[in-house]
């Protein structure tokens, strides 16, 4: 009886805990370079964000920043792949949990929408020449 009890009382704890607690919320801009559908009982797609360091070749590290996309093929997984594919500049947004139950991912950190940024269509401006020898 006890048995029961206790086992009942640490599976409704951890369904109370898991998703809670929301200790930080924000946004990241960067490329993603990594998704992938990992996890040894339960599957959950994962990915990875490399923040400064490539798009301008400066030979800088970039930091990561791992994130869960979610348990299924949603319509942001679709996204994310589509955005690593192509090598685009993104802005995830994102919230982080205490206490994550073993199925809902492999990080703290959920993705909560992907905006892909249009960088490969602007033009950028000519820079002006500070050249003294013009004509005047």
């Amino acid at each position: 009886m006890t048995k029961r009890l206790l086992f009942l009382f640490i599976i409704l704890s951890m369904g109370l805990l898991s998703g809670c607690w929301t200790t930080k919320s924000g946004q990241k801009s960067g490329i993603i370079v990594k998704v992938a559908k990992e996890g040894r009982y339960w599957g959950t797609y994962e990915g990875e964000l490399i923040r400064g360091g490539l798009e301008d070749a400066s030979g800088a590290t970039g930091r990561e920043f791992h994130f869960t996309l979610g348990q299924f093929r949603s319509e942001l997984v679709k996204k994310a792949e589509l955005a690593m594919q192509n090598n685009d500049h993104v802005i995830i947004f994102y919230h982080c949990e205490e206490f994550v139950a073993p199925w809902r991912g492999e990080t703290k950190c959920f993705v909560d929408d992907i905006k892909i940024l249009d960088t490969k269509d602007k033009k950028h401006p000519p820079k002006e020449s500070n050249d003294s020898s013009v004509d005047q």
